[in-house]
């Protein structure tokens, strides 16, 4: 009876210090938090510090850095601020610890640059943070996406309008391919839309569909949108393989609005071994999708000039810090990557298209 007593008020103790010791560690969590934080926004200043000798100092925000297509925009950005006598960051690259685009916009207003450069979203957070900036009399480009809701200075992006005409031309050269073959033309069409960008996905669909109704071939396409998580690479990847495992018939062309889904989907198509039997019209451009058009794999995708995005980020502050004004909108061209085209001569010299 003693020793279970004994027990018992021990448990007791146990139980008045616990609160004590849980509020402790949630106060060094906390701190650990706040500190990596300010030694963030320390590592900015010392940016700052450190590009005292030019005129201007911009910062470009991204969903993800590690992507080739924005480390190919802020290569443009870069080459086209050292002209302008600016420097420009982009703070996600090479950082141990993660930071949400919040976090970034924040980190830059603070640090009061001289301008921001943000794919942007229509999200009241976003709204909110250009606001700020511009408050703050800092002036802000969206890239790629947009915010229009907030004062952003000017945006440059692709027309989403000549993108969905350019998978239309595409779709229409597939069933021409195929006539000649006498392979039948009726094709059942899958377009994976970026579920994040519900608008210009639609954008894109109705220029698509225009083309296609156009040439005649309306009636020979049955065309379903499918969306799919951005978030991640692995949640695409999970996506388009359950559409490989899931479904009894598999459509005859799959066209891609990103990289990602692009590179998901070739691999679904070697992996399940429908080479041959289903088409696909990719996004952007990568050695893995060059090589796969070389091997036909890949039908042709449509690219972009990222290092003219980059450039247009930059001339857009550029020209608001010289005059206080910018052109509202850039149009990025946009170029066609396929079979002749990569004979010819390569990536670095694509068929540019209105």
């Amino acid at each position: 009876m003693k020793k279970r007593n004994g027990w018992k008020e021990k448990a007791g103790k146990i139980a008045q210090i616990l609160p004590f010791y849980l509020l402790a560690a949630l106060m060094v969590i906390m701190c650990v938090f706040y500190f990596h934080m300010r030694k963030r926004e320390s590592q900015v200043l010392q940016k700052v510090q450190d590009a005292e000798e030019y005129s201007s100092y911009y910062m470009m925000i991204t969903n993800d850095d590690s992507l080739p297509f924005w480390q190919n925009v802020y290569a443009g950005a870069l080459e086209e601020a050292q002209k302008a006598d600016a420097y420009i960051e982009m703070p996600g690259l090479n950082l141990e610890t993660d930071y949400d685009k919040r976090d970034l916009m924040k980190i830059a207003i603070d640090s009061k640059v001289d301008g921001i450069i943000v794919e942007a979203d229509e999200s009241a957070m976003m709204t909110d943070l250009i606001r700020e900036a511009e408050d703050n009399g800092i002036p802000v480009v969206t890239v790629l996406e947009d915010n229009t809701q907030a004062g952003r200075q000017s945006y440059v992006s692709i027309s989403y309008y000549n993108l969905g005409r350019e998978y239309g031309n595409q779709l229409c050269d597939i069933i021409r391919e195929k006539q000649v073959k006498g392979y039948g033309s009726r094709q059942n069409v899958m377009v994976l839309l970026d579920a994040e960008r519900a608008d210009t996905s639609q954008s894109i669909l109705a220029s698509m569909q225009e083309v296609i109704d156009g040439e005649g071939f309306g009636d020979l396409v049955q065309i379903e949108a499918v969306p799919v998580q951005s978030g991640s690479a692995f949640a695409a990847e999970e996506a388009i393989r359950d559409i490989f495992m899931t479904r009894d018939t598999l459509p005859d062309v799959m066209i891609c609005l990103n990289e990602q889904n692009t590179t998901c989907v070739y691999q679904a198509v070697v992996d399940y071994n429908k080479v041959g039997d289903i088409e696909i019209v990719g996004y952007y451009e990568s050695d893995m999708i060059r090589s796969a058009i070389r091997k036909d794999i890949i039908h042709s995708s449509v690219t972009l000039d990222t290092k003219q995005m980059g450039r247009y980020c930059v001339d857009a502050l550029t020209e608001y810090q010289e005059s206080g004004y910018a052109n509202e909108y850039f149009a990025v061209d946009i170029s066609l990557l396929d079979a002749q085209t990569l004979g010819e001569g390569g990536a670095d010299d694509v068929q540019e298209t209105d």
